[in-house]
């Protein structure tokens, strides 16, 4: 009896609140006139991602001039250079690797390392780490120590990572493939 009650006197409420919310004629042409055009949406967001592009590419070629890394550009916008170099196996894109690891923002700020959380062991293409650093695995044999750049669309993107990685950052992986298991 007590649940009939309260129930009925929550419709009775709801019915009021929807009906004293109805908008006058006025209200209603300003709420039209504030919708939103999906084409003018869409061409602002385009404007937004190419200038978040262009200031990323900025932010690396000041980075790379600093620091004189003579990087190789992938497809995909990935900057990567292999300073140690060896003639081992390469993985394939289903291989599980190890890999010992530090990851910084351009500033130079440490993120995460191998150092305090261990090496990295994953299998590539079935992870949730970064595309970028999967893509520049992809590229070394094993022994190899390189440099990974990746912008934010091959990182961790607009959120970050909600702990030590900000939102659209720009990072730098220093990587060496420990072990490679088919």
């Amino acid at each position: 009896m007590k649940n009939l009650i309260l129930f009925s006197i929550s419709i009775a409420a709801l019915l009021i609140l929807t009906s004293s919310c109805k908008n006058s004629p006025n209200e209603q042409d300003q709420m039209k006139q504030q919708q939103i055009n999906p084409e003018k949406l869409k061409e602002q967001l385009v404007k937004v991602n190419k200038a978040q592009v262009y200031s990323e590419d900025d932010q690396i070629e000041d980075f790379l001039k600093r620091y004189k890394y003579p990087v190789t550009t992938t497809a995909s916008g990935l900057r990567y250079y292999i300073y140690k170099t060896n003639k081992d196996i390469k993985p394939n894109s289903h291989s599980i690797v190890e890999v010992a690891y530090r990851v910084h923002l351009l500033d130079g700020t440490v993120c995460y390392s191998s150092d305090s959380t261990g090496n990295l062991v994953f299998q590539i293409g079935k992870t949730d780490l970064p595309v970028g650093l999967q893509e520049g695995v992809l590229l070394m044999s094993k022994g190899e120590k390189a440099v990974l750049i990746t912008p934010s669309k091959l990182g961790y993107g607009f959120t970050g990572d909600g702990a030590n990685i900000p939102p659209n950052a720009v990072l730098y992986y220093d990587v060496e493939l420990k072990k490679i298991k088919k």
